[in-house]
């Protein structure tokens, strides 16, 4: 086993390009205006994560604030109202109004963590929506949540961070989001890294997903990618190749012949290999 970990994204270079990948290994940087304006734009994706899962949190809080204080209220009227509806004492009658104008003092409180929790609330709608996200549960592996690691397989010398993870009892189906517009089928690198999410949500969680997802933004319906025997072996098979290429059993070539393509590779002007037009 070689010593250097596989990532999922590197799965999907790989795809796109065994001799990108492996050129990419040998130090050889991407280049192009379109490499940092899609690092930029998965930033700001992720980022926008990230603020719903901080504003989900917080709302949580609020709502635990919330209860507790409604809690302390209903305590201390039940007290007041015991004390001036059975004691005939000015002292203890004072003490039961005393109680009776601090839980109205209290009402304010619970009045603004109220307001509070509506307001969250309504920017958590808002973000779910604007995400196409609905009632599902998400997580994200970044130290948001204390569920999900970075997953790793040492079986298969992989390790990976999907965008986000969503709950379904007791799976975890991955989900990869990219930049650029929705095309009517995803790429095959993409599969490819969906695919290798899945292998490890299948060997970190107690519960294999049945699929993955890939959306292209968040402004449309996400790819549902199927998690089955064909798509592992064909994740398996890849990683088999590329710790070949890292052990130095096998080279790395171009996997295509597409001039196209290669005039748009990141790393055109470093590729031996590169079609001329």
């Amino acid at each position: 086993m070689p010593k250097q970990i596989i990532s999922a994204s590197e799965m999907e270079r790989y795809g796109y390009c065994p001799l990108s990948w492996h050129l990419d290994l040998k130090g050889v940087d991407a280049e192009g205006s379109e490499v940092n304006t899609g690092v930029e734009k998965h930033k700001e994706m992720g980022d926008s994560l990230k603020n719903l899962l901080v504003e989900e949190e917080k709302s949580r809080e609020t709502s635990t604030t919330l209860m507790t204080v409604v809690a302390m209220i209903m305590a201390l009227v039940t007290l007041a109202l015991v004390i001036l509806l059975i004691s005939s004492s000015d002292l203890r009658q004072h003490l039961g109004f005393i109680l009776l104008i601090i839980g109205i003092g209290w009402m304010l409180v619970a009045s603004f963590f109220l307001y509070r929790l509506l307001v969250s609330t309504e920017k958590i709608d808002k973000l779910r929506d604007d995400y196409k996200l609905g009632e599902t549960d998400i997580e994200t592996p970044d130290g948001l949540t204390s569920e999900t690691p970075v997953l790793k397989s040492s079986n298969y010398n992989l390790a990976g961070r999907p965008d986000y993870l969503i709950k379904e009892g007791n799976q975890r189906i991955p989900v990869e989001v990219k930049t650029g517009r929705r095309p009517k089928a995803p790429f095959f690198s993409h599969v490819l890294q969906i695919g290798a999410y899945c292998l490890l949500s299948e060997e970190t969680f107690t519960q294999k997903p049945n699929h993955g997802q890939i959306r292209y933004g968040f402004d449309s319906d996400p790819h549902e990618v199927k998690w089955d025997s064909d798509l592992k072996i064909l994740v398996t098979e890849k990683l088999e190749e590329m710790n070949d290429i890292l052990k130095g059993n096998m080279e790395a070539h171009r996997n295509h012949k597409r001039v196209g393509k290669c005039n748009n590779c990141s790393r055109r002007k470093g590729c031996p290999e590169r079609l001329r037009n």
